[in-house]
């Protein structure tokens, strides 16, 4: 039986939700939903997720699909994240209330570590997006 690293894991996940094509703007979104968990918390930032994630309307410009789908993808992986261990759960069909109201449920420990789930998965984002961003965008560089 072979071991695998929890951060080999996380590196997988991140991988398999990432867009194809990494702009600089969207490089940007994940650097900055990494700074947004530290901050305010996991509860908040999911928020924030689920809200971007909004199904496409009328007003969303060029180039906002692009985004829109790359909050839905994040937004379902932290999901698979948190709640893929709980068999009770399908966390892909889950809607962001029952995330939020999940989350509410937790006891302090769970939420604890639900947090450092997602925070390590974002982590993972933010740096394969900055790997990865196209045109030599890459770097520093914000």
């Amino acid at each position: 039986m072979t071991a695998q690293r929890i951060d080999q894991g996380m590196a997988v996940a991140a991988a398999r939700a990432l867009p194809e094509t990494v702009d600089k703007e969207l490089r940007t979104r994940y650097r900055q939903l990494r700074a947004m968990l530290h901050r305010a918390g996991l509860a908040p930032t999911y928020a924030f997720i689920a809200a971007k994630a909004k199904d496409k309307d009328e007003d969303a410009g060029p180039g906002q699909d692009k985004l829109i789908q790359a909050y839905r993808d994040a937004a379902r992986a932290i999901r698979v994240r948190v709640f893929g261990g709980d068999l009770r759960r399908k966390p892909e069909t889950m809607t962001a209330r029952e995330v939020l109201t999940e989350l509410g449920k937790m006891s302090p420990a769970q939420y604890a570590r639900a947090s450092a789930e997602a925070a390590a998965f974002v982590g993972w984002l933010s740096r394969l997006a900055d790997a990865c961003v196209q045109g030599g965008q890459g770097g520093d560089d914000a």
